[in-house]
């Protein structure tokens, strides 16, 4: 073993500038795609088909208990995908990826739920908070965080990208649950 100088260890330079130019870059970028988002709502029907994850439709009540789409928006990660099996069962999950098949899930006017992860791109899921409580009357939004404490997410709530419930991590099916079980029946309430 070889004692080194300071001088001789291997050094790595970022530019930081170039970093955040590059950073600002994919957000602006981003904004204009959520801006683009089409939310045109097809007539209601009873029955509506909802994609899967498999690339198969599956027929979803529009009247259901526990059966309602739950639509996990894995944009910029693959969080949802590898957590799948730390939801609780007996809700209708479709996990996306891209703005163009959360605008083809948002078409839907059957009761549905989407779920953020606010530690991926917060910036986004504001702006698509925003947009889904604007326009899309039977869609309601839950934003998973880190560090999303009661207070914060109250003030969060009262905003124009509020969401209709907040769930800080980790992930327990029964907490979840409850979670998508309330959003549920403060819309029940409302109609």
């Amino acid at each position: 073993m070889s004692n080194m100088d300071e001088d001789d260890k291997p050094t790595v330079v970022l530019d930081i500038n170039a970093l955040k130019k590059q950073k600002l870059k994919q957000e602006e970028e981003l904004s204009n795609l959520a801006s683009e988002l089409e939310f045109n709502i097809p007539p209601q029907d009873d029955l509506v088909a909802m994609p899967s994850s498999q690339g198969t439709e599956s027929k979803v009540a529009s009247s259901p208990t526990h059966q309602f789409p739950v639509i996990l928006f894995d944009f910029a990660s693959d969080f949802f995908q590898k957590s799948l099996a730390h939801f609780p069962t007996g809700f209708n999950y479709k996990t996306i990826k891209t703005l163009a098949d959360l605008n083809t899930c948002l078409k839907s006017k059957v009761f549905q739920i989407v779920i953020f992860n606010y530690d991926s791109n917060p910036k986004a899921v504001n702006q698509l908070c925003a947009q889904i409580k604007a326009k899309m009357p039977t869609t309601k939004t839950l934003i998973m965080a880190k560090a999303i404490s009661p207070e914060k997410a109250k003030v969060h709530a009262q905003t124009a990208s509020g969401a209709a419930g907040y769930y800080q991590f980790p992930l327990e099916a029964n907490k979840i649950e409850k979670e998508l079980i309330r959003i549920q029946s403060q819309v029940k309430k409302i109609s």
